[in-house]
């Protein structure tokens, strides 16, 4: 039975933890730079950490240099503040998450990832916070490519250096809560599975033709049906 990638978005996918990413972010960004910049107007929404802070910043006049120069350690005070506010806010997870990534361990040919614009140690601080660390074998994060459609090819190489197996991607599936994970996946040739759990309006996600839509991932039957026989 031929091997399948699942590689699964965080925030509004997986979990909801009601801005705390963004609030940490902010305080960062304060922290180091003495501004936020464009941050509270800037749309998060399937953006890499990396080009939340390009977009925020360069409309105040810092350069790419000064920027990269000081990402190393605004993560760092990222993550401090993250971890202090994930406790403080109300992590949610999603309908059907607990259950869908039970059952798809389960599956021999299914390598579980993660697939994010978050940093790596911010989305393991998230995934931590929700109970669900542990169902994820490896990720291509932020801190890899600047630009979500860069990941899939990263994806790809950790699967074939870390497990020797070569995956086509019509054998991967991207399954996210934003327009940018359908494009994500359409870029590459891979099955995109759009679910409503988000913040998008589901109208706009049918707009760009997912090959799957999910309101939420909680019809586990259908959903494992469609990743075995696809």
């Amino acid at each position: 039975m031929k091997k399948k990638a699942l590689l699964f978005d965080i925030d509004g996918t997986i979990l909801n933890c009601n801005k705390a990413g963004k609030h940490s972010l902010i305080q960062a960004c304060l922290d180091i730079f003495g501004t936020i910049g464009k941050m509270e107007v800037v749309d998060f929404q399937g953006k890499t950490d990396p080009l939340i802070l390009t977009e925020s910043l360069s409309a105040m006049g810092f350069s790419d240099d000064i920027i990269r120069n000081g990402t190393g350690k605004l993560k760092e005070k990222y993550f401090s503040h993250l971890r202090e506010n994930i406790i403080k806010y109300n992590t949610v997870i999603m309908p059907g998450i607990p259950v869908l990534l039970d059952a798809l361990s389960k599956q021999e040919n299914i390598i579980l990832g993660i697939l994010t614009g978050n940093f790596r140690q911010s989305a393991e601080i998230k995934l931590a916070a929700a109970g669900v660390e542990n169902y994820f074998r490896f990720g291509a994060f932020g801190d890899d490519a600047p630009n979500r459609n860069g990941l899939p090819p990263i994806a790809k190489n950790i699967i074939m250096e870390r497990y020797g197996i070569e995956i086509d991607y019509s054998d991967f599936f991207i399954i996210g809560d934003t327009v940018y994970d359908i494009e994500c996946a359409k870029a590459s040739g891979a099955v995109s599975i759009s679910v409503g759990t988000g913040w998008a309006d589901k109208e706009k996600l049918l707009s760009r033709n997912p090959d799957y839509y999910f309101d939420d991932l909680s019809d586990t039957e259908k959903i494992l049906n469609i990743i075995l026989n696809s």
